[in-house]
């Protein structure tokens, strides 16, 4: 253009646009751009560099943002993960010498763990926030992220975490009805999943009760493989996430961190060796401590419920092996 000042304006408004745009998804990248956009214009403004030269910044600018749309795919990072990953100041130098594979476990046990914890008003209960800084805290001490960090990148994720609008947890309604099929009226693994009579119960440990299969169940909108089942969860404790009585989608467990999980748990206890255990739907928590000889052992493991109206099912470290995670909660299906 012959009139520079009309391209710096030009490319001023575009940009602006932009980071508007990335501004509802990525809290941290667009304070970011919004900095260096405003740097370049104030340089500009003071006469500290030409016309031209604010051109050719912009300019380069615009090919950062570009670029940034594409740094989830080279970390091997969901949306979702690579704005918290940001978030956790990575270009900090006390940060950096975690490396990029902690910092990449780190945010996605991040994404994992708050969505896990989130109820119908987390973002006006004082009370919800409070627990979900101190998981985000477990989290950061648990990858060794610097201390004196910890409280700038908590409060970072919680101001991220809103901008993630379909996070939000709506209030329950009634379940639309299931249909539960035999098996020879079923395609087993690819519309249908098994439905087991077991009746894990929500409020407490449930009689001990034998596992069978009892049908099959349609499920919809979800790609499906043989670690999944559904099974009805009985009791108010998981309420508002899940209502009493829903039909649900677990997944067998297969190892891996259970810490802010809602899982399916059998406990093996003295008082039903015939019946192999009992039964509950719970988030899992626990605390540990580590041994000189670089071993572990429990220090506390909670049961927890998400109804504030029921208390958390507290396990004795040397009752540890007498509770079994049999599967991980995915989703709310239905009825019957």
């Amino acid at each position: 253009m012959p009139y520079k000042n009309l391209a710096v304006e030009t490319l001023q408004k575009l940009l602006n646009d932009e980071i508007k745009v990335i501004q509802r998804r990525f809290l941290v990248q667009s304070k970011s751009f919004a900095l260096m956009l405003e740097e370049s214009i104030r340089k500009y403004h003071n006469r500290a560099i030409e016309a031209a030269q604010v051109v050719e910044e912009l300019i380069r600018l615009a090919r950062e943002m570009r670029e940034a749309h594409r740094r989830g795919e080279k970390l091997g990072l969901a949306e979702e993960e690579l704005a918290f990953y940001d978030a956790l100041e990575t270009n900090d130098s006390a940060v950096k010498v975690l490396g990029d594979n902690t910092l990449r476990t780190i945010a996605r046990e991040l994404v994992e763990t708050v969505r896990h914890n989130l109820s119908i008003d987390w973002t006006v209960r004082e009370s919800v926030k409070a627990n979900l800084r101190r998981l985000v805290r477990r989290v950061l001490r648990q990858h060794g992220y610097p201390p004196d960090k910890q409280e700038k990148a908590t409060q970072t994720v919680l101001e991220q975490m809103e901008l993630f609008s379909e996070w939000s947890v709506k209030e329950p309604t009634s379940q639309p009805a299931l249909e539960i099929v035999s098996i020879a009226e079923a395609q087993p693994y690819v519309t249908h999943l098994p439905v087991h009579s077991l009746k894990a119960a929500a409020g407490k440990f449930g009689d001990g009760q034998h596992v069978e299969e009892e049908g099959w169940v349609r499920v919809d909108g979800r790609k499906l493989d043989k670690e999944m089942f559904v099974a009805q969860v009985v009791g108010r404790s998981m309420e508002p996430r899940i209502p009493d009585g829903s039909y649900c989608i677990f997944r067998w467990y297969q190892g891996g961190t259970r810490q802010g999980k809602i899982v399916l748990t059998q406990y093996h206890g003295p008082a039903d060796p015939d019946t192999g255990g009992s039964f509950t739907v719970k988030q899992y928590e626990s605390d540990k401590f580590h041994n000189p000889d670089e071993t572990w052992e429990h220090a506390k493991i909670a049961l927890k419920p998400l109804n504030p109206a029921y208390q958390p099912i507290e396990i004795k470290p040397t009752d540890a092996e007498s509770v079994k995670i049999l599967a991980e909660f995915l989703e709310v299906l239905g009825s019957t």
